[in-house]
C-alpha cells in the first residue's frame, strides 16, 4: 500500500475538474497504485485524490 506524505501545514492550491480551476487544500502526496503521482485535495470537506498533474499553485 502506498504511503501518504502531509505537509506541515494545508497548502493553498488549485484543482482542474472539466476544464475548469476550483480552489482546494493539499493534504498529503503519494504514489498511487499505477505509480503516478497523487495529492490528496480537500474542497469542502470533500477528500479525493487527484493526479499531480491536475494541480497548480493558488
Amino acid at each position: 500500500m502506498p504511503v501518504a506524505t502531509a505537509p506541515t501545514r494545508p497548502v493553498a492550491v488549485q484543482v482542474r475538474i472539466g476544464g475548469r480551476w476550483i480552489a482546494g487544500q493539499e493534504l498529503g502526496r503519494r504514489t498511487g497504485a499505477a505509480g503516478a503521482d497523487e495529492v490528496l485535495v480537500s474542497h469542502h470537506g470533500h477528500l479525493v485524490w487527484v493526479d499531480q498533474h491536475a494541480i497548480r499553485g493558488a
